[in-house]
């Protein structure tokens, strides 16, 4: 299952050419004009909401449930969506208006041309995130990493960037890990039967590896890639310019709703398991995230320079000009 450098370069590659097929067609999608949500029967912004769910989006299912959304004079539609750079396309072609996204995918669609702006941040890496080996592994810490197979969600994501940052402290290149993508769901079973080495872990999938026996050997996000902004809210250029009272709107809702879960184990127990698949056994065992709804450009630039060195973007991005005020 394991990958050479070549091939993970090849990966690399094939997913950007994948966002850049996507310039064209948005080229061709829907007018600025198109782009101004509609109202319903009670005068409510219609928005359709995109979240991938994690645990990290409890914020916006919060946000809905508890009516911060409605109050705000937004009628939310929401639609569970795939991670990564999988979801890019459903905001592109206007099936959702906002999205939540990992920065690094955001970033690369952006660096590929498309039109993605920033609104809010969501969550900071913390000790939500773990690297995972199996019980009887010789892995003690990130530095017995070398030579090892390593399994992220996805090559182009934020996982990557941390594992770079980290061995590149280390005096040692990315050639020195063989990164493998594999869905979350997927990697506790591959390195429990030695398919895989280490294995990075976010919630609730931390917790499931804690339970079946898993070794916790650090956090994902340390060293030079400690409290990382991971993902945040995304929509479309045009549909921020015509619609500034909904970002506004969502801003406001969003960060009631942060404010409501951050360290709320109780509040995360009730929602968690009503829009994941987990149970309450998992539930109630959660390291919480560390919510942060502003946005840290300081620390998205430095995370997108560090994909311009290890070339997963091709040239700078400056991501001030990404935020959208």
């Amino acid at each position: 299952m394991s990958q050479s450098h070549p091939a993970k370069k090849r990966s690399l590659l094939v997913g950007a050419a994948a966002i850049g097929a996507l310039v064209l067609s948005a080229c061709g999608s829907s007018s600025a004009a198109d782009d101004v949500s509609p109202t319903d029967s009670q005068g409510l912004e219609t928005v359709n909401i995109g979240y991938f769910p994690l645990v990290h989006t409890s914020t916006i299912v919060h946000a809905d449930q508890a009516g911060y959304l409605e109050e705000q004079g937004i009628n939310a539609e929401m639609t569970q969506t795939e991670g990564g750079a999988a979801a890019i396309p459903s905001l592109i072609s206007g099936d959702v208006d906002i999205l939540y996204s990992n920065y690094t995918s955001m970033l690369l669609a952006a660096e590929q041309g498309l039109p993605v702006v920033l609104i809010s941040g969501n969550d900071v890496a913390k000790d939500d995130h773990g690297i995972f080996v199996a019980e009887d592994s010789d892995i003690e810490d990130f530095a017995d990493i070398e030579g090892k197979s390593f399994a992220v969600n996805n090559l182009q994501n934020i996982g990557t960037v941390s594992v770079y940052a980290q061995l590149e402290e280390l005096g040692l290149s990315p050639d020195s890990v063989d990164l493998v993508e594999m869905p979350n769901p997927d990697m506790a079973p591959a390195v429990a039967n030695g398919n895989v080495d280490a294995i990075w872990q976010v919630e609730p999938f931390q917790t499931i590896s804690k339970q079946s026996g898993l070794k916790r050997i650090g956090d994902m996000f340390a060293g030079p890639a400690a409290d990382m902004p991971v993902g945040g809210w995304v929509t479309t250029r045009e549909f921020a310019e015509q619609n500034p009272e909904v970002i506004a709107a969502f801003r406001q809702a969003l960060s009631q709703s942060s404010e409501d879960l951050q360290g709320n184990h109780d509040l995360h127990l009730e929602l968690v398991p009503q829009y994941t698949e987990i149970d309450d056994a998992v539930a109630e065992e959660l390291t919480l995230p560390h919510y942060d709804t502003e946005l840290n450009i300081d620390a998205l630039q430095y995370g997108a320079d560090l994909m311009e060195e290890y070339g997963i973007t091709s040239g700078p991005l400056d991501v001030a000009e990404l935020v959208v005020e």
